[in-house]
């Protein structure tokens, strides 16, 4: 019987922690997509990932570190499993049409 009680209290506790850790996980999405706005927003940003990617990757994983994850692919996997989540995409989408408006000039 208490076998059976520490299995279900366990098991609680785990779901418990699941469920705080994945709030963390999009205030942690939500902040790198933020901080990723501000850098294709940057008057630079074009010369600078064009033109020097090193540098541009290492802003990129700084800002990933920064928010809580290991790397840039790290913060972009949790991004990809907070997908549906209406924040996330319009951040997401945000990003995109920064990053589109910015090489805009260059295409024309």
């Amino acid at each position: 019987m208490n076998t059976r009680l520490s299995v279900i209290a366990l098991a609680a506790l785990l779901l418990i922690a699941a469920q705080a850790g994945a709030a963390g996980t999009k205030d942690n999405v939500v902040k790198f997509y933020q901080d990723y706005l501000t850098l294709v927003s940057a008057s630079d940003y074009v010369t600078l990932s064009r033109d020097d990617p090193e540098a541009f990757d290492a802003k990129f994983n700084a800002i990933a570190k920064d928010a809580g994850f290991e790397d840039s692919a790290a913060a972009l996997s949790a991004a990809e499993s907070l997908a549906g989540d209406s924040d996330i995409a319009a951040l997401k989408q945000s990003v995109a049409d920064k990053i589109l408006q910015q090489y805009k000039p260059f295409r024309e």
